[in-house]
């Protein structure tokens, strides 16, 4: 019964090396993740004794871990790697094919323009519909994975949608400050996108940001102007006019009167092409009281000489 015993605990330690020698001979393969073997007591039993300790020992399971591993680089475009809990799912081929999971992220394409793995299953992905939204979230509606061999006629990129932090702490920049993109002084903050041109070339588009004001009493807000630069050339922004809700063009003279029809304002705007200039509503400051015309003349005496003399309203003479 001891031989028994020990015999137990040298199988159990030959297993518990085994394991950790398939760990070591797989810490070059993609998406391996180790394995830990678990071990438990044998217990025995007698007609007169149950659960008799001292038996020896079993190897309960093999449990592989979880945790998650490095992730290196590759020069493969389509090697991936899953941070975290989650699983690729591939199908066989065939429309008998078996659903597995893996971890390995090593991917290529086949002749069909598949993405597959190295067994030659393919991956599957949730499909989308024409507006990149996802469709289907569910593993029966998970598609294979195919890149298409066109992709259509390239489009120029025509509106860039953004949302930016500025710094309010940032100073004020003098208007007689001189832009200069490569001296940071002179703009408060910058950001860059890739847009496209109507080649497919991708481009790097650059906002900078120039603070103009800071909030006061009179106007609590902040005020930034732009400047756009797509490599390295500035962009000349194209101006429209105003519009009201209708979509009816706004003007707004020097004195700050909005009207949709600018001969209201000047009747030469028209005719004659001498109407005030467009403002928009930012241009246009606080409107200054004006200070009342006072006129003055020569006193009334000094027309009274050489005898002459007035004549009041009861018609009697004054001097």
């Amino acid at each position: 019964m001891s031989f028994y015993t020990a015999l137990t605990g040298l199988k159990g330690a030959q297993t518990d090396i085994a394991t950790t020698s398939n760990n070591i001979a797989n810490v070059g393969s993609s998406g391996f993740k180790k394995s830990r073997a678990e071990f438990g007591d044998i217990f025995g039993s007698t007609p007169l004794q149950t659960n008799t300790v001292g038996a020896g020992t079993a190897t309960k399971s093999i449990k592989q871990q979880f945790s998650q591993g490095n992730i290196s680089q590759s020069t493969n475009t389509l090697d991936m790697a899953v941070s975290g809990q989650g699983f690729f799912t591939l199908k066989g081929g065939g429309n008998a094919g078996q659903t597995v999971f893996t971890r390995n992220g090593s991917f290529n394409v086949n002749d069909a323009g598949f993405i597959v793995d190295s067994n030659g299953q393919f991956l599957l992905g949730y499909p989308v519909d024409n507006g990149g939204a996802v469709a289907d979230k569910t593993l029966e509606g998970a598609v294979q994975l195919q890149l298409a061999a066109s992709f259509g006629d390239p489009v120029a990129t025509k509106k860039i949608n953004a949302g930016v932090n500025l710094p309010s702490d940032a100073p004020v920049i003098a208007a007689n400050v001189a832009f200069d993109a490569n001296d940071a002084k002179t703009y408060s903050a910058s950001s860059s996108v890739t847009i496209f041109d109507n080649g497919g070339n991708p481009k790097s588009a650059t906002v900078f940001y120039i603070k103009s004001q800071d909030p006061t009493d009179g106007d609590p807000t902040f005020k930034y102007s732009t400047k756009m630069f797509v490599d390295g050339v500035e962009i000349k922004p194209q101006l429209t006019r105003a519009t009201d809700t209708k979509g009816v063009t706004q003007f707004i003279d020097k004195f700050g009167q909005k009207t949709t029809a600018p001969t209201d304002i000047n009747p030469a705007y028209i005719l004659e092409g001498k109407g005030s200039p467009l403002y928009k509503a930012d241009d246009l400051g606080e409107a200054a009281k004006s200070t009342p015309a006072m006129l003055t003349g020569l006193g009334l005496e000094a027309f009274l000489g050489d005898g002459k003399n007035s004549r009041n309203s009861d018609g009697s003479n004054s001097v």
